[in-house]
């Protein structure tokens, strides 16, 4: 998940109010200055996402989930008010990128499980819908973020050839971007298996993750060796599943960071475990992260928590994906 020192909300109040301060200085600037196009909006949210983005590792270390969920959406709209006056800021749209991914993820993909095997059929289908939305939105506020119009062009347009030659111009710097804009996309194509137009862009996909791993694959706490691990795992053999490639990057993962990102183990679990029937492992792996000290990692705490809390899930509902003892 989406590192700090105070919570989000008192950063967002503080910012607020340090406007009146800032305005003033804005606005003597703008007289004094030659700059015609002067915008003291702008200025303000330059000035803001600093504290923003500093501030953002308050809901990395949330110890109550219930508590994220409410406070994502409010957090979100706030931080969009100050992008509205500052378009381009880059610290902006990667806590937007990262924020609306992590909300989908970690809330209503949560409650997506949970309805996936208790229904009704309407309740699914508005989760699902839901949770599309701010995959997309993750994906666009990557795609600002890294700011390649021809790769996005590229990508967009199943034009591989071309996307080849614009991811290998990256540098690690542009990895952000690429990853959030990768992993909305991919997570919204995963939850509309029966869309084919959503289908043809898993090469894409698969391309951008690539070079992810190239450039930083300790990036999130593991999470693009994550997404490999999760991607050649979740189809079956005969569908292009591969599960030993799938265990290689699990294990890279939990070598890196399977003690401080529990959702390394977890994943590791749900996805690898069910693809090769292994129920010992899949015991092992979801008893680490329920018997993990969440305090013991303060920036990991909201995810772990999460981790924790969907692991105990799927040990209760372990014959929801056909795990046998033996």
């Amino acid at each position: 998940m989406p590192r700090l020192r105070r919570p989000l909300t008192s950063t967002i109040r503080s910012a607020i109010r340090a406007l009146s301060t800032l305005a003033p200085a804005a606005l003597l600037g703008c007289v004094l200055g030659s700059n015609a196009g002067c915008n003291i909006n702008r200025i303000t949210a330059n000035s803001t996402s600093g504290m923003l983005a500093y501030g953002s590792v308050a809901m990395d270390r949330e110890a109550d989930v219930e508590f994220a969920r409410y406070a994502f959406p409010a957090s979100l709209k706030t931080i969009e008010t100050f992008l509205v006056n500052s378009p381009e800021n880059e610290n902006l749209l990667l806590l937007l990128a990262r924020g609306y991914n992590a909300y989908a993820f970690g809330i209503l993909e949560n409650d997506l499980d949970r309805a996936n095997v208790s229904g009704p059929e309407t309740l699914i289908d508005d989760i699902t819908r839901r949770a599309t939305i701010h995959y997309l939105r993750g994906r666009e506020y990557g795609f600002r973020l890294l700011n390649r119009p021809a790769l996005e062009q590229a990508a967009r347009t199943d034009d591989l050839e071309t996307l080849d030659e614009e991811l290998a111009k990256l540098k690690t710097d542009q990895a952000p971007g690429l990853f959030w804009a990768a992993y909305g996309w991919s997570s919204a194509i995963n939850l509309a298996k029966d869309d084919a137009s959503m289908l043809v862009s898993l090469a894409v996909i698969e391309r951008m993750m690539a070079r992810m791993v190239e450039l930083d694959e300790d990036y999130n706490g593991g999470a693009p060796l994550l997404f490999h691990g999760v991607y050649h795992s979740a189809k079956p053999k005969m569908f292009g599943g591969k599960p030993a490639l799938s265990k290689e990057f699990f294990e890279r993962a939990m070598a890196s960071h399977g003690e401080s990102n529990l959702l390394v183990p977890f994943l590791y679990a749900r996805f690898y475990c069910p693809q090769v029937q292994d129920r010992a492992l899949f015991d092992e792996l979801l008893g680490k992260v329920m018997s993990a000290d969440l305090t013991a990692y303060p920036e990991m705490r909201l995810t772990n928590e999460i981790a924790r809390q969907r692991a105990i899930f799927w040990a209760e509902h372990v014959d929801e994906i056909i795990l046998e003892e033996g």
